[in-house]
């Protein structure tokens, strides 16, 4: 998309390097409260909403190791196959997260049993503070969006 949900042009706006926050995205009225420019980045929910702040196409940079490598170095974790109520489970004020999940268990670097109705429970910060390895499978999804393999330490898991 060459153009925002204002009109202005986009660009890519670099948010996270080497796991610190860099840079923050806005449209023109929160450029306007914190002083500054406009990042190109206001989307419209729906075709009667206002224009919000938000990303058109979030792209991880991938890492260097294969999914494979990053499952074989867990000696205890859950492969995430899905994710569950991320708009009623995350709070964007205080990045508290408590989402629904279903996947794999990782034991000894292999995966064992699938899960269903599990419940991980951490803060975006903290989750970010604790990435130990990135994939290198950046995978496009048909929505606005992408993503790679992330391990993230120390999550909190409740139903299994």
């Amino acid at each position: 998309m060459s153009v925002d949900g204002e009109g202005l042009a986009t660009r890519v706006v670099p948010l996270i390097d080497h796991g610190r926050l860099t840079g923050f995205l806005h449209n023109a009225s929160t450029a306007r409260r914190m002083g500054t420019r406009s990042t190109g980045s206001a989307i419209r929910p729906g075709h009667r909403s206002g224009p919000v702040v938000g990303p058109s196409l979030l792209t991880p940079e991938p890492g260097s190791s294969s999914p494979e490598q990053i499952i074989g170095d867990i000696s205890r974790g859950l492969l995430v196959k899905e994710v569950i109520g991320v708009h009623s489970g995350m709070n964007p004020v205080s990045g508290d997260v408590s989402v629904g999940v279903e996947g794999i268990l990782i034991k000894n670097g292999e995966l064992t049993l699938p899960v269903r109705e599990v419940t991980i429970g951490s803060t975006v910060q903290r989750m970010l503070s604790d990435v130990v390895a990135v994939g290198s499978d950046l995978r496009r999804f048909p929505w606005e969006s992408a993503g790679v393999t992330l391990a993230i330490a120390d999550v909190m898991m409740s139903g299994i």
